[in-house]
């Protein structure tokens, strides 16, 4: 089901939303081809077949600004199930709607605080501002909601089962600063997700490992001052050996 088919579909009138590639019909299908009876049952079986989707795919599929494949897998992670993820976007969307300025506040004051309370409620490692704004400025959107609502009645995002292994740094939290020389930052992510750890985009009072590179600056100084424990790159490799 390429975008051909999905073109000619919608000119058609076969389709009109995501939704309506789900509730096509054989009977709908078999007069577009010669061989039409088994090439419309084969389609309908693959369509079928994607019923059941990765939460974070599912969200990736929705077009969001600024929200592309490794937000929406952080998205995923951080909630698990499209339950959990969908609460915290109707509080998100309530808050979006009930924020008003106060009188007198100056603009930019007033958008700073707007934006800190939207990335508090969403409360995802790597999600700012113009994320948080995005994402909630598409749910808050009553025709989005419709389209995405009838989709879940045809389609079952699936729970996220993360799975971890024990290590030094299970349950802690962690910030990588500076240049890593061995590997990217989605691959540091990714391998101390594994071991049970968070990675923070900040350092803060709760940070309990900085990962330090070549170049680290204020994050790093920061990290001193606290009196949070800092390791090299290749004491991290070795971390990650050893478990």
């Amino acid at each position: 089901l390429g975008q051909t088919l999905v073109e000619a579909f919608f000119r058609d009138g076969l389709i009109e939303s995501p939704a309506d590639i789900f509730r096509l019909t054989e009977e709908q299908l078999v007069a577009r081809k010669k061989d039409g009876r088994v090439w419309a049952a084969k389609l309908i079986a693959a369509i079928d077949a994607r019923r059941q989707i990765a939460l974070d795919r599912f969200l990736f599929s929705l077009g969001i600004r600024h929200v592309g494949e490794i937000t929406a897998r952080d998205l995923a992670r951080r909630y698990r199930s499209a339950k959990a993820l969908g609460s915290m976007l109707r509080r998100a969307v309530f808050l979006y709607h009930s924020i008003a300025p106060v009188i007198g506040e100056p603009e930019r004051k007033y958008v700073l605080r707007r934006d800190k309370l939207l990335v508090g409620v969403i409360e995802t490692a790597g999600v700012g501002p113009e994320v948080a704004n995005a994402l909630i400025g598409f749910c808050a959107e009553p025709h989005n909601r419709a389209v995405v609502f009838d989709l879940l009645r045809e389609v079952t995002p699936l729970d996220v089962v993360h799975e971890t292994r024990d290590s030094d740094v299970t349950g802690q939290t962690l910030v990588f600063t500076g240049s890593l020389e061995t590997l990217s930052r989605d691959e540091a992510k990714a391998q101390a997700e594994l071991l049970g750890a968070r990675v923070a985009a900040s350092v803060s009072a709760k940070t309990d490992l900085v990962i330090a590179g070549p170049g680290a600056g204020s994050k790093l100084k920061k990290a001193t001052d606290l009196g949070i424990r800092v390791i090299t790159e290749a004491e991290w490799a070795a971390i990650v050996a050893a478990s």
